[in-house]
């Protein structure tokens, strides 16, 4: 179960927000725009990865969410490699935005780096 941990409101009359969403392991700070969340608040969609790049097989079977400098590298499993979803943890992730090389295949894991990670 994923629960909105914190909402950092950037313009309340326009519904815009960061927001930390954790499942209990891992957290992730993303991007809300028309934003309707609040703290306690339970989250069960999908996250899109924004500015996805350098998406590469990983050989490390675990889950990364490393955010430095408004960038983040993640690392988990490809769960529905059709709809290029990644799942790390309970989140699940969009990666459509980037490339995902055809030698990655489903349940493969992989790495890769993001400029955001956004609600919507």
């Amino acid at each position: 179960m994923i629960i909105v941990k914190k909402v950092n409101w950037i313009d309340e009359d326009s519904g815009e927000a960061d927001i930390l969403l954790s499942d209990g392991i891992y957290s992730i700070n993303c991007f809300c725009s028309d934003c309707t969340f609040s703290e306690g608040d339970m989250f069960s969609d999908i996250l899109y990865g924004f500015n996805v790049k350098n998406i590469v097989k990983s050989f490390n079977e675990e889950y990364v969410i490393d955010e430095k400098n408004d960038n983040y590298y993640i690392q988990g499993k490809i769960v529905d490699r059709k709809s290029e979803i990644l799942q790390i943890g309970e989140f699940k992730i969009d990666l459509s935005d980037g490339n995902i090389p055809k030698d990655i295949n489903q349940n493969d894991y992989v790495e890769a780096n993001m400029s955001r990670i956004d609600v919507y």
